[in-house]
């Protein structure tokens, strides 16, 4: 089963509507395999964690369970993640180790759009998340097309 921290699965779905490929990732992470695989089929159950999940296991800014990355010299990337991921989980209605068909959470994004506005990294831009999101979940079914 697939484990996967709930932002991972919001820049999963931004990446799929935005048309991005993540073939390889420049830390070596499982991003395209864990894509693939959760894209693939929507019905299946993941796990929800907090910390590093089936995506983190093959990066190389991993150490033993911690992310050492930075997402600047002032903010370890762990830490803007721990939180937004509370955040997450919180509005999402979901706990860690929570076990839930992909289909379900992304039907709980869609009904909780306003969740991406949790996204502040200096890295997010707001515009492109929502717009990749929603088409996203136009895709999967989710959201009835305009």
């Amino acid at each position: 089963m697939i484990k996967i921290r709930p932002h991972h699965l919001l820049d999963i779905i931004r990446d799929f509507g935005n048309e991005v490929k993540r073939e390889k990732h420049p830390w070596g992470a499982s991003l395209a395999s864990v894509t693939q695989s959760i894209l693939s089929n929507i019905d299946q159950k993941v796990e929800f964690v907090i910390g590093a999940d089936s995506i983190c296991k093959t990066c190389s800014k991993l150490n033993g369970q911690i992310c050492e990355a930075q997402i600047n010299n002032e903010l370890l990337m762990r830490d803007y993640n721990d939180h937004l991921d509370q955040e997450l989980f919180s509005a999402l209605k979901i706990v860690p180790g929570d076990t839930l068909p992909v289909i379900e959470l992304l039907r709980r994004i869609n009904n909780k759009i306003e969740i991406l506005d949790l996204f502040n990294s200096p890295s997010n831009n707001p515009l492109v998340r929502k717009h990749g999101t929603e088409t996203a979940l136009k895709k999967l079914g989710i959201k009835e097309a305009t």
